[in-house]
């Protein structure tokens, strides 16, 4: 008797309509618990519709896998509807540039799922500024990326810099970024000008605010022509914004906040623009796709969106989660401490998988957000999850259904594995 295959973040009218078109190849159902748990029927997850998921569990137990194998079925799906997708992987790690290569080295744990290894054609991009860094430590990427100066706001400079707007420089700042208003271009040096113009700011002021322009022209990110959000959103296209190599500095939260902020106000705009485009040309009896419904994942997201306190990216994000199902944007969180991410990012959501958890605030976090269709507490969900990474539990508000599943393998490599002494590499 063949076995019924589970479809997550689909209700049962699209499951009707639809079957499992539009959906991608997750992994298995669990059945039974601990060690006595059996891979039952195949699960699939709906890419079909928007959806803001969370990704989380503790360290180590497959966070950005589990994202990666997402990334993966993005390349697997029909023709026909991948080209009304694309994904945008925001990695904060430096790992997600390995789907170009083939997972050799667990070829018969792939056997064992009827896969095989193989190669996932992403476009890595890394920062303008550090292109040369990357060649010589050999680092593979496709593009390079920069943003424009001039599309920050007085607030995205005051987060970046910690800066209050009451504070002298703050009242400097805003009064340098009113006087840079009218052009419709301008870089870091324009800014630093405005600033040395400045008739009214103290000498001190003056000079503290400079600093941190010229700090801010070493991150490497910034030129006249930026990023375009046409390009790395084209249909079909899986995209990897490398911002791994801001952590070797101080205030590399900061930088890559201002780079998430900005690149999610982007796509919030561009996609209200092209769904109005897309119901308008489907009224006259076609249909056109400029910019193609997103899917933005974004790792460690706990940094980009704190339960406490504030970064550029902030309010970008809360738009994404609370208004972006209508212009169709998905948005996948990954963090491993659920209990420091915002609460919207929790409540909103309408897919939850999450792996082993342990810290009380992380699964309190949880706790708050149990549904009805729930029997049981969540922690006992997770405590009867087999001790295997890549088993998780998954909270499925389409379906009010909660289910355990293990994440399929890997067909390309895994490059954020936990280093170790052994040989042999661990079954995930």
């Amino acid at each position: 008797m063949p076995l019924r295959e589970i479809i997550i973040g689909r209700d049962e009218d699209d499951r009707e309509k639809y079957g499992k078109r539009g959906s991608v190849y997750f992994g298995k159902h669990i059945v039974g618990e601990g060690e006595d748990a059996n891979l039952t029927n195949p699960v699939y997850l709906d890419v079909a519709r928007p959806h803001v998921s969370l990704l989380c569990g503790k360290r180590g137990q497959g966070k950005s896998y589990t994202g990666a194998v997402i990334a993966e079925e993005f390349f697997r799906l029909p023709e026909d509807i991948r080209q009304n997708l694309s994904m945008l992987m925001i990695d904060t790690m430096g790992i997600w540039w390995s789907l170009k290569n083939p997972n050799e080295k667990q070829i018969d744990l792939l056997k064992s799922w009827d896969l095989e290894p193989n190669t996932f054609d992403a476009d890595v991009y890394v920062p303008r500024g550090f292109k040369e860094d990357y060649e010589k430590e050999n680092i593979p990427f496709d593009e390079t990326f920069s943003i424009k100066a001039s599309e920050l706001s007085v607030e995205d400079w005051s987060l970046a810099f910690d800066i209050p707007l009451t504070d002298k420089l703050g009242v400097l700042l805003e009064r340098v970024m009113r006087s840079l208003n009218e052009r419709e271009n301008y870089g870091i040096r324009e800014i630093i000008e405005a600033i040395r113009e400045d008739e009214r700011a103290d000498k001190d002021v003056k000079e503290a605010l400079e600093n941190r322009f010229l700090s801010a022209k070493e991150w490497g990110i910034f030129s006249k022509e930026g990023l375009s959000i046409e390009d790395i959103l084209s249909p079909g296209k899986v995209s990897v914004l490398d911002i791994s190599y801001f952590g070797h500095m101080s205030s590399g939260w900061s930088v890559r906040g201002l780079l998430v902020g900005l690149l999610s106000r982007r796509i919030y705009r561009k996609r209200v623009e092209a769904r109005r485009k897309e119901e308008m040309t489907t009224i006259r009896g076609r249909k056109e796709i400029d910019v193609p419904m997103t899917w933005v994942m974004i790792d460690e997201a706990h940094q980009f969106l704190p339960a406490e306190g504030k970064t550029p990216a902030s309010d970008p994000l809360i738009t994404l989660v609370k208004e972006g199902r209508q212009p169709g944007i998905s948005v996948s969180f990954i963090t491993q401490r659920p209990g420091a991410i915002h609460p919207n990012a929790i409540s909103q959501a309408d897919l939850i998988v999450s792996h082993r958890l342990t810290a009380k605030p992380d699964m309190d976090a949880l706790r708050n957000i149990m549904q009805t269709y729930m029997t049981f507490d969540i922690q006992e969900y997770i405590n009867d999850l087999p001790r295997k990474k890549g088993s998780a539990i998954v909270l499925d508000d389409n379906s009010e259904r909660i289910y355990s599943i293990k994440v399929r393998p890997r067909m390309s490599w895994h490059a954020g594995g936990t280093p170790d002494a052994f040989e042999d590499e661990d079954e995930f």
